[in-house]
């Protein structure tokens, strides 16, 4: 009776090991993908969020500008828009943004003008090939 691990049994595990990475790791880059491009879409949710509530609460009017490596929000001052907010863009996460209107102006009331519609997806990974691509509506 033998106390230890057989070459052989060590071998056996390691490829079996080695099998179940193999297909594992595709998937693990998808999923990466698909959580990055979720939180560039959070993000930029949430500057249309930020900016209409703040064009409501100050009773003014707002702009979000959404761009591939920044987010910004300005307010409309007595000098003209003034910088109010900003934050890293989806080009932070590794995402890349197309978008039909990259400027959203708020009213003092919420009313909206310009939409933006897009898609964010992988920025290694063309449109037709992008299983994580989300639409911005």
């Amino acid at each position: 009776m033998s106390k230890g691990f057989t070459l052989l049994e060590m071998i056996v595990v390691m490829a079996i090991a080695a099998l179940l990475l193999a297909f594992w790791l595709p998937r693990a880059a998808r999923l990466m993908d698909w959580i990055e491009t979720e939180r560039a879409v959070r993000d930029v949710t949430t500057a249309l969020a930020v900016g209409r509530n703040g064009a409501v609460m100050q009773s003014t009017r707002a702009r979000v500008v959404i761009d591939t490596d920044t987010l910004r929000i300005d307010r409309l001052g007595a000098q003209g828009w003034e910088p109010w907010w900003r934050t890293p863009g989806p080009a932070s996460h590794g995402v890349l943004l197309e978008v039909s209107n990259p400027v959203v102006t708020f009213g003092p009331t919420g009313s909206v003008t310009g939409s933006v519609k897009g898609f964010l997806r992988p920025r290694d990974r063309p449109l037709s090939e992008s299983s994580t691509s989300s639409a911005l509506e």
